[in-house]
């Protein structure tokens, strides 16, 4: 079964284009070489400039390699010392 995660994350006031530019990195990375990867796409919300990640892994198996897998770790250490707060992630499991 599928699965869906949705990130939330928020760069400190005045790096927002610094983390802009690691995530759209991660994301050509992630697409072309996560297998099960189906979706993987950037969203911004211009009133405070935080980025919403939108995933969606072929199964759970699939998004496990990806958190252990090597996009996920170089994407982690570009983001070190830029958020506002820890990543919020909602892993979701359709219902209908």
């Amino acid at each position: 079964m599928s699965t869906t995660v949705v990130a939330d994350i928020a760069p400190l006031p005045g790096r927002e284009e610094e983390v802009g530019r690691a995530l759209r990195a991660a994301v050509t990375r992630v697409r072309r070489e996560d297998a099960g990867c189906e979706r993987y796409e950037l969203n911004t919300d211009p009133r405070d400039g935080s980025y919403v990640m939108v995933e969606q892994w072929a199964d759970a198996a699939a998004l496990d390699a990806h958190a252990a897998g090597p996009a996920f770790a170089e994407l982690s250490a570009a983001l070190e010392g830029l958020l506002a707060r820890p990543i919020a992630v909602r892993a979701l499991t359709p219902v209908g």
